[in-house]
């Protein structure tokens, strides 16, 4: 089998894979972690690991198994503190040269267009990775108690001036 690594963010020719089959390690560094942090809105990715399984279809067409893992921590949409995740997830997408689909008909999302013979495998990984990710995460799976947020919110933002503060406190 044809063993491949490539950074982050590298196209490739698809007449650089010689092989009818192969695997493709993506690697990465610190700076792009940050990127993909940044651009995913996470607070912290730990690390993240991309392998590449493909099979040539013909001279244009690949298909490809993507085994990705990720963990990191992204924000609680209520109480904005750290949530962790740990994704493995594999999927499979199809690259087919743009001039044999119609893409303005393209239904499958599974399916990719290549232009010019080049791929950027992973553009489509953080894509999908984002696409795993929890779109709105909270911690606790959501069982907050929210009294014990709010009295906290308002015993902090009590104002002696506020007119109806003080009726309030007249009537006690």
């Amino acid at each position: 089998m044809n063993k491949f690594i490539i950074k982050f963010d590298e196209s490739i020719l698809i007449s650089s894979l010689k092989k009818k089959s192969g695997f493709i390690s993506i690697i990465h560094d610190e700076s792009d972690k940050l990127s993909i942090s940044k651009r995913l809105e996470l607070i912290n990715l730990k690390d993240i690991y991309v392998e590449l399984d493909y099979k040539k279809i013909n001279s244009t067409d690949i298909l490809v198994n993507y085994q990705l893992n990720a963990e990191g921590e992204q924000r609680c949409v209520v109480t904005l503190k750290a949530i962790k995740f740990n994704l493995k997830e594999k999927f499979t997408i199809n690259f087919f040269d743009h001039n044999k689909i119609d893409l303005s008909s393209l239904e499958d999302e599974f399916i990719e267009p290549i232009y010019n013979s080049e791929i950027n495998f992973s553009e489509i990984a953080i894509q999908m990775f984002y696409s795993f990710l929890d779109p709105y995460p909270k911690i606790n799976n959501g069982n907050i108690k929210l009294d014990n947020f709010y009295k906290k919110t308002l015993s902090k933002n009590k104002n002696k001036n506020n007119p109806f503060e003080v009726l309030n406190n007249l009537n006690k």
